[in-house]
């Protein structure tokens, strides 16, 4: 199977992914809650997979638009913003490939795009693709944000199948299919264009009670 249709099997047979990543619920804090009119602030979320993320950002009031590969998963987000109420926030909704769907909305659209631990399931050439098509979606002074692991994760250090990519066999992303990692220099040649800032570099690493760690890379990234 793809990883699309890893990611359908597992929305399909799972129920989790109902609360947001904290430091995304910073990031979105930190850069969007002085806005007077939240209404107007379009953010867009990469991967959402059941929509944790969306149903925050929809909650705080933003105007929220999604792109994930799995149907079942936009299906279960679509109906938890209807039972709660935030069905009004919804800008769109669409699955397939988002490397695709992205091209549905014109240039200069969103003042934020996100992205916790999706990108990571892409090879490095065609991320860094997907990056140059964010910035082109991006307002000017817009904000990009990325959550996505690290080398040294517990897992990731399987023999590789592509450019710090595995396929692993143990740890979080266990038979979840392609996976890639990011190391600290890896960071300038994927993030960085033209016409941005890498504004904020920072990682999280959580040490598991079995003596492995995973490790997460947070980059805030602006467009000029």
């Amino acid at each position: 199977m793809n990883n699309l249709e890893i990611w359908e099997e597992i929305f399909s047979n799972n129920d989790w992914g109902k609360y947001p990543s904290i430091p995304l619920v910073r990031f979105v804090a930190r850069n969007f809650y002085k806005a007077k009119e939240r209404e107007n602030i379009k953010l867009l979320e990469l991967g959402t997979g059941p929509g944790a993320n969306i149903w925050f950002m929809a909650r705080e009031g933003f105007k929220v638009y999604a792109l994930e590969g799995s149907q079942t998963a936009c299906e279960q987000l679509a109906e938890r913003l209807k039972k709660e109420g935030l069905s009004d926030r919804i800008g769109a909704i669409h699955s397939g490939d988002y490397f695709e769907k992205i091209d549905l909305f014109e240039d200069n659209y969103f003042d934020g795009v996100l992205d916790c631990e999706s990108l990571y399931c892409n090879s490095f050439a065609r991320t860094r693709e997907m990056i140059i098509k964010i910035f082109r979606k991006l307002k000017q002074g817009g904000w990009f944000y990325s959550q996505t692991f690290a080398d040294g994760t517990w897992g990731l250090d399987a023999s590789e199948i592509d450019y710090h990519a595995v396929s692993p066999v143990e740890g979080p992303m266990r038979n979840k299919g392609f996976s890639r990692y990011t190391t600290r220099n890896d960071i300038e040649g994927l993030y960085k264009l033209p016409d941005n800032e890498i504004v904020n570099v920072e990682r999280i690493d959580q040490h598991c009670n079995n003596g492995k760690i995973i490790k997460e890379w947070i980059i805030e990234v602006r467009k000029n």
